[in-house]
């Protein structure tokens, strides 16, 4: 019965591999859809975070399969409205904070997070930028519970409750934490 097991199995592959197709098409097809809607809201809030000119787009293109589908997704950036350019080769540490805080308050957003922890989340900003964005890690914590480690007075200044967490080194050579 071994050459009939084969066949059954193989039957039964091919069964899944075609519906394995068909979910990564409408996979697809939902990303093709998301996409611009996405990338028009990061733009907005980009804007609000003091990148007046930058350009955002998420650009997917076709790829071999995988578990994740059968989808290239792209960012694609820049700051000063000039050609765009794979995000994580033109964007600087200050623009990466940036579009970071508003993919992750979209997210927060859509998928009803019940807590949100930023861990210094604000690196290579400072000045109103940092206002802003402590603005925009504030008006998350009216639907969530946001906690936010900082270094800048300018997002600390929003918060409803401040914590001093420090680091110190055990006499066994351990590191503890304590809040």
């Amino acid at each position: 019965t071994l050459e009939e097991r084969i066949s059954s199995l193989e039957t039964r592959e091919e069964e899944l591999r075609k519906l394995w197709q068909e979910q990564c098409e409408v996979l697809s097809r939902a990303r093709q859809a998301a996409a611009p809607r996405l990338a028009s809201k990061i733009l907005d809030s980009l804007r609000f975070l003091e990148l007046e000119n930058s350009v955002f787009e998420i650009r997917i293109e076709p790829k071999a399969g995988g578990a994740d589908g059968c989808d290239k997704v792209n960012f694609l950036f820049s700051s000063a409205g000039g050609a765009l350019k794979e995000l994580a080769k033109v964007a600087s540490g200050g623009e990466i904070s940036r579009i970071m805080l508003s993919l992750k308050a979209l997210m927060a957003k859509t998928m009803g997070m019940p807590t949100l922890i930023f861990d210094e989340i604000d690196t290579g900003v400072s000045g109103s930028v940092a206002d802003r964005m402590g603005q925009m890690i504030c008006s998350m914590g009216g639907d969530m519970q946001v906690f936010a480690i900082t270094h800048l007075p300018q997002v600390a200044a929003k918060g409803d409750a401040h914590y001093v967490v420090s680091k110190s080194q055990l006499a066994d050579g351990r590191a503890a934490s304590t809040v």
